[in-house]
């Protein structure tokens, strides 16, 4: 049906990354046949005030969010009510706030790191301070310190924002230096990190700076993240990248179909209990067990409950390596902290025979050379 149609439609395109074409079929679906959305207009609309917002139409977003919320507060589960709130007081500010951009966006960048407790590290410069920045593919917003929030004389939001497993205000960094490359108008998230184990870094780069070109590169032979504003011929195969806030890419493990949650921030690949259980029988058994204290940038959990899966391929594209020693966390599921399915997380630090790793955000594929 043509319901149906705009209705699959708006979904492929909020999670390919065309938010114009999102916003486009959620609107004709409202004006056109808006007896048959029934209890999906919450969930059409929330889906637009996203896509709004990835376009820096903040205002609108903002309008939607706060209405969604006046409508339907009371039938709300206290999870969803948070969400909602949290994307009202962000889209907010945002709207209040200069749009976050790179001075030349026209420009190719090449920015040096290094791989350091297998967790990607920048020197990053903002208001003649110098610091160190990690990268986290799998954070939808940048995350400052606060101490050096403070020593940077920022303004901290009154208003704050559920981040993870706390809330925390926002602040706006008018510059930030990677490199060559200067971003304007930076939003982050103001938390203590120092209070919850990172040290050696004031700054996690979230993946809303990548978003800002349409493809980049990890090149781990030479320790260089390429920024770029134009791309080469992509491959002739189909897209195998999804963008729900957060990169997933679909991929194999040991000849396994999979979908992988692409997260810099995490130091271990790891692989989800459901995918392990349900594929036990063609999967390599686990060779050692133990406990490990869990922890985010926003707080640590308890001791918990692991195992080790000695070796196994994963495959991108044409492209397979092997994976050593790889977590799986028995009684805290990655994707049930996140919130959605998937079956395994690919960390900062690739397999070996994963030389550069190519992340095209506007025709949406994973490339491995």
């Amino acid at each position: 049906s043509d319901y149906m149609r705009l209705f699959s439609g708006a979904l492929i395109d909020h999670n390919f990354n065309n938010p114009a074409g999102a916003i486009d079929k959620i609107q004709r679906m409202y004006d056109e046949y808006n007896a048959q959305m029934g209890g999906n207009v919450f969930s059409l609309f929330w889906m637009m005030s996203d896509n709004l917002a990835k376009l820096g139409h903040y205002e609108a977003a903002h309008g939607i969010c706060t209405s969604l919320l006046a409508q339907g507060r009371e039938y709300m589960d206290k999870e969803t009510q948070t969400a909602y709130e949290t994307n009202a007081t962000l889209f907010g500010l945002k709207s209040q706030w200069p749009i976050m951009a790179v001075v030349d966006a026209k420009t190719n960048y090449e920015i040096s790191f290094i791989v350091k407790d297998e967790q990607i590290k920048f020197k990053a410069e903002s208001g003649k301070k110098r610091f160190s920045a990690m990268l986290d593919s799998a954070s939808q917003i940048t995350i400052i310190d606060r101490e050096l929030a403070q020593q940077l004389e920022l303004n901290i939001s009154a208003d704050s924002i559920q981040f993870n497993e706390t809330r925390c205000p926002l602040t706006l960094l008018d510059t930030l230096q990677l490199g060559d490359a200067k971003y304007v108008n930076v939003v982050c998230a103001v938390l203590p990190l120092r209070d919850v184990g990172v040290t050696d870094c004031s700054m996690i780069l979230g993946n809303d700076m990548l978003c800002l070109f349409p493809e980049i590169e990890l090149d781990y032979e030479h320790c260089r993240l390429h920024l770029r504003s134009q791309y080469d011929i992509l491959p002739n195969t189909p897209r195998n990248l999804m963008f729900n806030k957060v990169p997933y890419i679909q991929a194999k493990i040991d000849g396994l179909p999979a979908t992988i949650l692409w997260d810099t921030g995490s130091n271990k690949s790891s692989i989800e209990p459901h995918f392990y259980n349900t594929h036990r029988d063609q999967l390599p058994a686990t060779s050692k067990h133990g406990r490990k204290r869990g922890k985010t940038a926003t707080g640590k959990t308890s001791r918990l409950k692991y195992a080790i899966l000695p070796l196994i391929e994963l495959t991108v594209g044409d492209k397979t390596g092997k994976m050593n020693s790889l977590y799986m966390i028995e009684d805290m599921p990655h994707s049930e902290l996140m919130g959605v399915p998937f079956d395994a997380t690919l960390g900062a630090v690739p397999p070996v025979e994963f030389k550069r790793l190519t992340i095209n955000f506007r025709e949406m594929y994973f490339i491995v050379r």
